[in-house]
């Protein structure tokens, strides 16, 4: 869990009452007696209505260790050729910096953005650094240990999503983390006021103030890496409250099996998620005389992040709604990059928004855009 979404839940609880503003100290939560992992674990339990097979391992780790957890697992998981098609997708579409790295950038994030991560493969929880104690811990407890509690009932596979996938890994991290943030938030509630069940008129502000959560610019870390950081937390916990609202937490158990949401645009959209509104499939091809180096999707919220550049937010969010499908084709001519994308919407009038955005994008990006159609040569 992202130390953003950690502090923003404190304030959220502390402006409804929750919570005291110096109830995060680690002096009083130390003279109080802190919860041990198993009684958090109890707590998890009676929220999710789920029951642990065993707890799983809880170790600390500095913010170096976690470095070097995640790249090493991110060196396990994904090829190089990949993460070379990836980056050289992202930097044409100007979402990284031309001098960056996706695998440093996973570091850095690990090392000093995370409070607390969840190994489905040793089924191992790890706190990072100084969010060992007081009430930031107990949070990243059971939000960490809601994902435990989650793997060990349904498997999580969290391998990231590439080509065709691309999407639809969106889709599924943000049901994971949702889950896990709706829970920790019900935790917490549940715990402050010892009520069996959680009031929407207290749950619901707090996922509004999450909703609002930003990693800051000051982290050093590019906007379409900070965005894409909070995103599953904040949208993903929109969605799974809507879920929980419709069918309790049984309802959100089907949505990690045949129910799965399968697009960031369901996660964005919940109403589509119950409609079954799913996107078309667009498989474009690399122009003639060029070599076809990745094809793949391009869901609503990486064209919403793409129309960020040349667009203003309310403008690049509204254009990008009515999103029904997105493709890429990345492709090389020698030793140079290129890039064609084209999207589908559910309207002429969605479509005729978006490609009055995408003019402006690709003016900035140095492209050529006609219709829903982009093309850039790197």
């Amino acid at each position: 869990m992202t130390a953003a979404v950690m502090v923003a839940l404190i304030a959220a609880l502390a402006a409804i009452g929750l919570v005291t503003s110096d109830n995060d100290s680690d002096e009083d939560q130390a003279s109080s007696g802190e919860p041990s992992v198993a009684a958090i674990a109890r707590g998890v339990e009676r929220v999710r209505q789920l029951e642990f097979d065993h707890l799983p391992r809880v170790r600390h780790v500095t913010g170096a260790q976690a470095r070097a957890f995640g790249t090493r697992e991110f060196d396990r998981e994904v090829t190089p050729e990949e993460v070379a098609a990836e980056e050289r997708l992202l930097k044409l579409l100007h979402l990284l910096p031309e001098d960056s790295s996706l695998r440093s950038l996973l570091g850095k994030t690990l090392a000093t953005e995370v409070g607390g991560f969840y190994d489905p493969d040793s089924g191992t929880l790890s706190i990072v650094g100084d969010g060992g104690s007081g009430l930031l811990r107990e949070i990243t407890l059971a939000h960490e240990l809601t994902h435990g509690l989650e793997d060990q009932t349904f498997g999580l596979d969290t391998t990231a999503g590439a080509g065709f996938e691309r999407d639809l890994g969106v889709a599924e991290s943000a049901l994971r983390e949702g889950s896990a943030t709706v829970a920790m938030v019900d935790y917490v509630v549940l715990k402050q006021t010892g009520g069996a069940r959680v009031p929407a008129a207290l749950r619901d502000p707090v996922l509004k103030a999450l909703g609002d959560t930003a990693v800051p610019a000051s982290s050093g870390l590019p906007r379409y890496v900070r965005e894409g950081l909070v995103f599953p937390y904040a949208a993903g916990a929109k969605l799974v409250n809507a879920i929980q609202d419709r069918g309790g937490w049984a309802a959100v158990d089907r949505a990690f099996g045949d129910d799965a949401p399968v697009s960031s645009e369901q996660v964005m959209h919940p109403a589509k998620y119950f409609a079954h509104e799913r996107p078309e499939r667009i498989r474009v091809p690399a122009p003639r005389g060029s070599e076809l180096v990745q094809q793949g999707d391009f869901g609503e919220f990486d064209t919403g992040q793409l129309l960020l550049e040349g667009n203003p937010r309310p403008l690049a969010e509204a254009a990008a709604a009515g999103w029904g499908g997105g493709g890429y084709a990345l492709w090389r001519r020698g030793d140079r990059y290129g890039l064609t994308m084209r999207w589908t919407w559910d309207s002429a009038a969605d479509a005729a928004e978006f490609a009055r955005a995408l003019r402006r994008t690709a003016q900035r990006l140095g492209g050529r855009a006609s219709g829903s159609m982009l093309t850039i040569s790197g």
